[in-house]
């Protein structure tokens, strides 16, 4: 089951995902290919690092060759999940994490249907809260990251849940059971 977390900049989307993986038994992240320099916090996470870093010039190539399932360009910077990343999912007994813009949300969920199950959740917080996150993050430029808000809020509605993440354990608990409610089915 591959479980999508979507939100705006800030939400703590990452934070969320890395709480899950320690909880989960048998989960993993999906990694994602991307042009943007690496921050500081990511340095010494090795394989753990949720981002393949690439020249532009790199993704370019794998555009051409068709190598992505989805890309896009978010914050001047591109992000693309590799068909060989998705296709490896299908059928696996784990569950996987991926945190993916709106538009990305779509085109993974069309990639994947009737091939693994998809459950997608958009995490949302208060804008105060968010620019105080991203202030904490070290962020450099805070009103380019909440530019895309209202573009990223208008497709709420393709979610299976919304859930309000106020709380980092409260948000963790109610991810946990919605996946193993729908791992069931």
């Amino acid at each position: 089951m591959l479980v999508i977390i979507s939100g705006c900049s800030g939400v703590g989307k990452g934070t969320v995902i890395e709480q899950l993986l320690k909880k989960i038994p048998n989960s993993q992240f999906l990694k994602t290919c991307t042009t943007r320099k690496i921050r500081e916090s990511e340095r010494d996470l090795g394989e753990k690092c949720p981002y393949i870093f690439v020249s532009k010039e790199q993704f370019d190539q794998k555009i051409k060759e068709d190598a992505f399932v989805e890309y896009e360009e978010i914050h001047k910077n591109f992000y693309g999940m590799l068909k060989q990343t998705v296709d490896s999912i299908v059928g696996s007994d784990k569950i996987f994490f991926k945190d993916f813009g709106v538009l990305g949300k779509i085109n993974i969920s069309r990639y994947l249907e009737g091939k693994e199950k998809v459950l997608s959740i958009f995490l949302t917080a208060p804008r105060d809260e968010l620019v105080k996150r991203l202030k904490h993050r070290g962020e450099a430029d805070i009103d380019l990251r909440l530019s895309r808000m209202e573009f990223e809020m208008s497709y709420i509605s393709n979610y299976d849940y919304v859930i309000n993440n106020i709380n980092l354990d409260k948000t963790v608990k109610k991810i946990e059971a919605l996946i193993k409610k729908h791992n069931k089915i």
